[in-house]
């Protein structure tokens, strides 16, 4: 299973991209929703960073695929 982040900071982005794990800098508000779906689907996708903005912005989504899947796990990480 892999990690993912998604961030609407270019520089969380970079940072765990250089620590090897794939990182999505995504500003526009519908299409981090929508990716954290897309991944939410993944079977191959077990945990999902995301940073306290972008939990702000899929909080609803968030707590739905967290009260009805085991998997992916999403962890809210600090934002820069």
């Amino acid at each position: 299973m892999r990690m993912v982040c998604i961030s609407k900071s270019n520089d969380i982005a970079v940072g765990l991209r250089l620590a090897g794990v794939q990182s999505f800098f995504i500003k526009d508000n519908d299409e981090i929703i929508n990716k954290i779906i897309e991944l939410s689907k993944d079977s191959n996708v077990g945990i999902i960073n995301v940073t306290e903005e972008v939990y702000e912005i899929a909080k609803f989504q968030i707590q739905k695929i967290s009260n009805n899947q085991e998997l992916p796990l999403i962890v809210t990480i600090p934002n820069s």
